[in-house]
């Protein structure tokens, strides 16, 4: 008997249920106005999304490289050793530093507008052309239509897209150029990054994306470039003056000798036919000039070679694993790619009203 009972219960649920399930079709069908309305607003608000993200092809490309430092007697751990403290994978019992290549310094200096306006006024070489990259850019980029494209309140900006660069230094900026390399500056920022390979690796990887293909590839390259440049030119700056001063040190007693040779040579030919007791005293005068300054001399020379070989080993090593090539990757946006996804989130959302509103008047009577 109550086996009987129980059998009877689930038949009466399994009943229960398909009404509801049919209650909930024939529901759907009494709204099937509403839904395809909402299925045609929400397709209509995923086009206009589209629309309103629609950007030009994007092209990303990457280098990845390696820095060694030279042997600046600062860090042992070399030029990226503690680079990982930059982007907050480094380990632990690092001392901070105030080096401009260390620790958080690093990424900053990598994105400052310093080394932007030395990569910017680089000279790089398109199709068999030198131009600076500046100019290049600003004919390559969509600058022109974007931030300089001006809007229904604002006119275009035709000097800023009409100027020409000419090679200068920062310093010699007008402030009209100063204005158009800001402008440059926080797009190019926005495009561009540096971040490690791993969390354990010195390995840096270099990228950026723009609406062009060869100005990608060209940016990155000049950008690592000038980096390079930078680097070497911060890390041998002390020993290249302390260079400089030797260098022109050894070429004043150059100088000398060359003038004591010059006139020991005249002594020694008229000392041949000479009746001046005291030619002798003055010809052993300039052999000991000669000699003493000789001996500087080859001191000196000593002194310039053991300071170049000290440049070659402050140099840092820049090694590219794996430069930019073309083709990049490129992504394309397109309008009405989200069409299905906005009407199944229109029919979704209909249905759940729709269910709700009838519980509701339910409920109520």
């Amino acid at each position: 008997m109550a086996e009987y009972q129980t059998i009877q219960e689930e038949q009466i649920s399994t009943k229960d249920l398909l009404r509801k399930i049919i209650a909930v079709f024939n529901l759907i069908g009494s709204q099937w106005k509403l839904l395809l309305i909402s299925v045609g607003i929400g397709t209509l608000i995923s086009i206009v999304l589209d629309i309103k993200d629609l950007k030009e092809t994007e092209y990303n490309g990457e280098i990845q490289f390696n820095l060694e430092s030279g042997g600046n007697g600062q860090n042992p751990m070399g030029g990226l050793g503690g680079l990982a403290n930059a982007f907050g994978v480094g380990g632990m019992g690092v001392a901070t530093s105030n080096d401009l290549f260390s620790g958080g310094n690093f990424g900053l200096m990598v994105s400052s507008k310093a080394l932007y306006e030395k990569a910017l006024m680089k000279e790089v070489t398109i199709g068999g052309k030198k131009t600076l990259f500046i100019n290049f850019y600003k004919d390559s980029s969509d600058i022109a239509k974007k931030e300089w494209g001006g809007d229904l309140l604002h006119e275009p900006d035709k000097k800023a897209i009409a100027y020409r660069f000419q090679p200068k230094k920062p310093n010699d900026f007008t402030k009209v150029e100063n204005i158009i390399i800001a402008t440059i500056y926080e797009k190019l920022a926005a495009q561009t990054q540096l971040q490690p390979l791993d969390k354990t690796g010195s390995i840096m990887i270099l990228s950026s994306i723009t609406n062009s293909e060869l100005l990608t590839k060209v940016w990155l390259e000049t950008l690592l470039e000038s980096l390079k440049e930078f680097y070497i030119e911060v890390r041998t700056q002390k020993t290249r003056e302390i260079y400089d001063i030797q260098v022109n040190r050894l070429r004043e007693l150059e100088g000398k000798l060359n003038s004591t040779d010059r006139q020991l040579a005249t002594t020694n030919f008229q000392n041949l036919n000479a009746v001046d007791p005291t030619a002798p005293m003055r010809q052993q005068q300039l052999n000991r000039s000669n000699n003493f300054i000789s001996n500087q001399y080859f001191t000196q020379m000593a002194t310039v070679e053991q300071l170049k070989m000290a440049l070659i080993h402050q140099t840092p090593l820049f090694t590219v694993l794996q430069p930019v090539r073309l083709p990049l990757l490129q992504k394309t946006y397109t309008i009405g790619g989200n069409t299905k996804t906005g009407a199944f989130l229109g029919f979704f959302l209909c249905l759940v009203f729709i269910i709700i509103r009838k519980t509701y008047q339910e409920l109520m009577s």
